[in-house]
């Protein structure tokens, strides 16, 4: 087990701030429905029924998306005359 430091603050009744190693999140919402946004997604909570829904946030990075054709293994081959 690794160690874990969370910091949380509270913005009010409905607004929360946290922040851990992977980057800060934004908690808005009550015990009623939650929605959360971090640099990755945002999640919406019905907190307590174990019902929630994800969404990935695009991440506007085009080079991994023009890399996936590098490595395939295929080498070009010169042709013979004659």
């Amino acid at each position: 087990m690794g160690l874990h430091i969370r910091k949380k603050i509270k913005l009010g009744d409905l607004v929360t701030i946290n922040a851990n190693k992977t980057g800060p999140s934004v908690s808005v919402g009550g015990k009623k429905v939650k929605v959360t946004v971090n640099k990755k997604k945002v999640t919406a909570s019905l907190p307590g029924t174990g019902i929630s829904y994800d969404a990935k946030l695009p991440t506007g990075d085009k080079k991994k998306a023009s890399t996936s054709k590098k490595g395939t293994g295929k080498t070009a081959t010169a042709k013979k005359k004659g």
